[in-house]
């Protein structure tokens, strides 16, 4: 591993009808392009085992410029620290199918542009100070936006999202859209419903519902005391103590679930629940796709199916199926 320091000279190099700052640098050590003309002063690099180079620098500012490249000199990731990265430094890391999305007119001052083989990542600020990150894909077609409490545009919502997803109904109960994620065929949407709640859903290409929930829902709030171990005056779970106890082991003298014992039990001989209308394997099939596993048996309560189940991020849940078998609800158990 070999670490240079180069020095900056007081000499200037007339080129053209202007001058140019100049760098010395030391003998056998070129700087890449894209940092050749931003007046770095302080520059030391380092090249790693792989041909790997990583520069860094102070513009005449105090902004620290953290660059790296690989050993074909292609551009992997480069920042600014305590500051933002230079206009020309920008025209020169993004193609300009990236610098024309309406994406990109959120921002007013960049920190940072990293590119790997899945996309290429941007980071910087909009004019009110709110941070904004933005990914595209090897294409150049914008793939995930995240903004910092700042409703996004709806130019870009409907760039990123595909009709089928805009029109579902889910959809219309954000009041802020402040993220979304659009890969592999899933399209993940983030914000806060028309009540300040935090919200999230993901939908797949055709706008089904594969997940949705409200933070609150993870809390205890009330749709989690309301769950299937809820133990309030009406509780629906397996264990619901009140005088109408809806769950599978109710007791009250009008127990609707599979073990119910009143003498109104209302599934089939009073003791198993009306079966879903709908096709179970392809609700189960479409569930497993969005990465659920752990399936309870699922049970009808009015119009609603719940079946419990393991999230993709390893909760215990229960999840709200609609008539149709469309996912359209997620709870904490």
């Amino acid at each position: 591993m070999t670490r240079k320091h180069l020095a900056s000279t007081a000499a200037l190099i007339a080129v053209m009808a202007g001058t140019v700052p100049a760098i010395a640098q030391t003998p056998g050590v070129e700087l890449p392009s894209m940092l050749q003309g931003l007046d770095l002063d302080r520059i030391s690099f380092e090249t790693k085992r792989d041909g790997q180079r990583e520069y860094e620098g102070y513009l005449p500012d105090g902004t620290q410029i953290e660059a790296e490249f690989d050993m074909a000199g292609n551009l992997i990731k480069i920042e600014a620290d305590d500051g933002s990265l230079p206009a020309p430094l920008i025209d020169a890391a993004l193609p300009g199918a990236v610098r024309g999305t309406p994406a990109m007119a959120l921002f007013a001052r960049f920190e940072g542009i990293k590119q790997t083989p899945r996309h290429l990542e941007v980071k910087g600020w909009q004019e009110n100070g709110a941070e904004v990150e933005v990914k595209f894909a090897p294409d150049n077609t914008l793939i995930e936006i995240e903004t910092d409490d700042t409703a996004l545009p709806r130019p870009i919502i409907d760039a990123i999202l595909p009709q089928a997803v805009r029109g579902n109904e889910v959809m219309a109960q954000f009041g802020m859209i402040e993220e979304i994620k659009a890969e592999y065929g899933r399209f993940e949407v983030k914000g806060e419903d028309t009540g300040g709640q935090d919200m999230r859903a993901a939908f797949d290409e055709a706008g089904a519902v594969l997940r949705f929930g409200r933070d609150d829902d993870r809390r205890g709030g009330r749709d989690h005391d309301r769950g299937p171990r809820g133990h309030g005056p009406r509780g629906d779970g397996p264990h619901g103590d009140g005088p109408r106890g809806d769950g599978p082991r109710a007791e009250g003298p009008r127990g609707d679930g599979p073990r119910a014992e009143g003498s109104r039990g209302d599934g089939p001989r009073g003791d198993m629940p009306p079966a879903p209308q709908f096709d179970t394997v392809a609700a189960n099939q479409r569930l497993t796709q969005a990465g659920y596993s752990a399936f309870g048996l699922m049970r009808q309560e009015g119009l609603r199916v719940l079946l419990d189940a393991t999230n993709p991020d390893g909760e215990t849940v229960t999840l709200e199926l609609d008539p149709q078998g469309q996912l359209v609800r997620e709870t904490a158990r």
